[in-house]
Order: structure tokens, then C-alpha cells, then sequence
């Protein structure tokens, strides 16, 4: 089956770039999300608006979902509305949400007895690059069905991987995002280090993102974190959620993942204080109190460079 029509529910930080993406390169996309606006932006660009995931799905060879927890999954799939009240044998959906593996292995089981393909096919890469197109999909389901959605992914993605079986993907992507997470705490700690010491924060990252220690997160974001901007490319709720799924995971299967576990409590702590909707790297600002680090490392430096002006001293 040639894929053509593609509905996408859930229009968010991914869904956005997802449908925009799939628009130019020629699909019919239909799109639902419970927010209005988000809708209306992507109508002039040639989206067909829907009023519920059922009315979404009406017509559609592949459903994409990209949604921020496996609740509102089930809600969208099961719910009032919702998708089995619209989709029929031989549809496919895929859901790119981050979720727990055994549920979603669950859901294909549900569905199979429908008629209805399910995988789970999470992506790496941030907002930022899903709106150029640099992500990378993970896909777990039957070999047949990836044949058939691999195309659409190949125009959304640098890269398309069939990893196994239903939830191996969503596996993979918590192990993917505990890796990233831990990466995040180590620049922070770093970056908070080289501040208190009093290092420039501009060498300190051109240092860093110019030797061994260099990384994406770094390179994409250590600027934004030395100047305390914290505009959402993966933000703190999302993070605390991803974060512990990996850690309910490693419980069921009997792993330890004790820097994992401490790291959590950081973002728990950057939850609690209002921050869910601010970059999760936002910890850094928890870090910098614990280090008595008032304002940003840049702000501080220009600062510093005024008050050494204003003197007649060097800058």
C-alpha cells in the first residue's frame, strides 16, 4: 500500500515540525491537537483541520501520534472520540511518543485482533532538529508494516531504524534518553565548576565544545545555558517523565541506575519549583544556587567588563 493520507494527532513541539514536514513533501495531512492555535498555524499551510482524533483518522492510510505521555495515548486510542471509533483493518498508526515499552507492546496486541497495525517509533533528536528534518526514528512492530511506513519516515528523518518487535523501540529511546540526561547533568557540572571558579565563560565553552568533551547537547544549548536561557527545547515536565520511565524499566528488569536515579531528583526539584514548562537544563540554575552563583555567567562577565570600562581599566 502507497501511503497518501496521514492524519497526525498531537501538534506540539514535534508534531508541529512532523506535519510541516510531511506537508512539503506532498502528503494530505489531516491533524487534531486539544489546543486551538496550534491548529489555525498550520491551516494556511495546507493542513486539514479536525475536530477529534476520530474525525482525524477518517480516511487516513497511517496515523501518526505524538503525544506527551502513554495516558493521553490511551485516551486518544481509546477515549470518547478517539481513533477506534474511526480507524478500520488495514490502517496503520504509529506512536512517537516516549512511553512505557510494555504498555505499547500491549496496545499492538489490542489492535492486532482489529486488524489495525500498531508501532511504536520514538525519535531522537530535539524540536529544534525536527524542524530540519534531522531526526532519527526508531521502529518496533512487524517487519511487513515498517516496509510500508518507512518511506514517510525516510522524508521526516536523516535515519530510519527497525530495531525489533513491538516495544524493543520505545525501550531503546528511554535508554537513548538516560544516556542524554546524564550527559545534560555532566556539562552542567562542569560549566557550574568552571564559573565559581572564575573562568571566562566564553573560553571555558569554546574550550569544551572544541576538544573531547565536546557533545551536541553543548554544542546546541552551552551557550543558551552560560547566558540562563532556558526556552523549551525539551522541557523539565517531559524530562522528569522520560526519565523516570527509564528508571520504572530498570526496576522491572533489575538494573541499578544510581546516576540516573539522583539525577531525576534534580529535575524533580526544577519541577517543584514552577519550571516544568522551561528547558529541562534549567537544573543548571539549582546547581548555581548550590554553588552561592548569582545570575548568568554571561550576564555576570558582561557586567564585570562594564564596571572594568566605566574605571578606564582593560577589557
Amino acid at each position: 500500500m502507497e501511503i497518501k493520507n496521514i492524519a497526525v494527532i498531537g501538534l506540539g513541539l514535534m508534531g508541529t515540525p512532523i506535519v510541516t514536514l510531511l506537508l512539503r513533501a506532498g502528503y494530505a495531512v489531516a491533524g487534531f491537537d486539544i489546543v486551538e492555535e496550534r491548529i489555525s498555524h498550520l491551516v494556511p499551510l495546507g493542513m486539514k483541520p479536525a475536530k477529534s482524533p476520530r474525525a482525524a483518522s477518517v480516511g487516513a492510510d497511517l496515523i501518526i501520534l505524538s503525544l506527551p505521555n502513554w495516558e493521553i495515548v490511551r485516551e486518544v486510542v481509546e477515549g470518547q472520540e478517539g481513533l477506534l471509533e474511526g480507524v478500520g483493518r488495514g490502517q496503520i498508526i504509529i506512536d512517537t511518543s516516549t512511553v512505557p515499552p510494555w504498555e505499547t507492546a500491549a496496545m499492538a496486541e489490542k489492535l492486532a485482533t482489529r486488524g489495525i497495525a500498531w508501532m511504536d517509533v520514538p525519535i531522537s533528536g530535539s524540536s529544534a532538529q525536527a524542524k530540519v528534518g534531522n531526526m532519527v526514528f526508531m521502529a518496533g512492530g512487524e517487519r511487513e508494516v515498517f516496509a510500508e511506513v518507512k518511506p514517510v519516515l525516510d522524508r521526516l528523518g536523516k535515519k530510519t531504524v527497525y530495531v525489533g518487535k513491538n516495544g524493543h523501540a520505545a525501550m531503546l529511546k528511554l535508554v537513548v534518553n538516560h544516556i542524554l540526561f546524564l550527559n545534560q547533568a555532566a556539562a552542567i557540572e562542569g560549566l557550574v565548576l568552571g564559573v565559581k571558579a572564575g573562568l571566562d565563560p566564553e573560553t571555558l565553552l569554546d574550550v569544551i565544545t572544541s576538544g573531547a568533551a565536546a557533545s551536541d547537547l553543548i554544542l546546541a544549548r552551552g551557550r543558551d545555558m552560560l547566558a540562563g536561557n532556558f526556552e523549551p527545547k525539551g522541557p523539565v515536565d517531559l524530562a522528569v517523565k522520560d526519565l523516570g520511565l527509564s528508571l520504572q524499566s530498570a526496576q522491572r528488569l533489575g538494573v541499578m541506575l544510581p546516576m540516573g536515579g539522583l539525577y531525576h531528583q534534580f529535575l524533580l526539584k526544577a519541577h517543584y519549583n514552577g519550571w516544568d514548562r522551561r528547558d529541562a537544563t534549567v537544573v543548571m540554575k539549582v546547581y548555581e544556587e548550590l554553588a552561592g552563583i548569582s545570575g548568568s555567567a554571561i550576564q555576570n562577565l558582561e557586567k564585570t567588563r562594564a564596571e572594568q570600562y566605566l574605571k578606564g581599566g582593560a577589557i
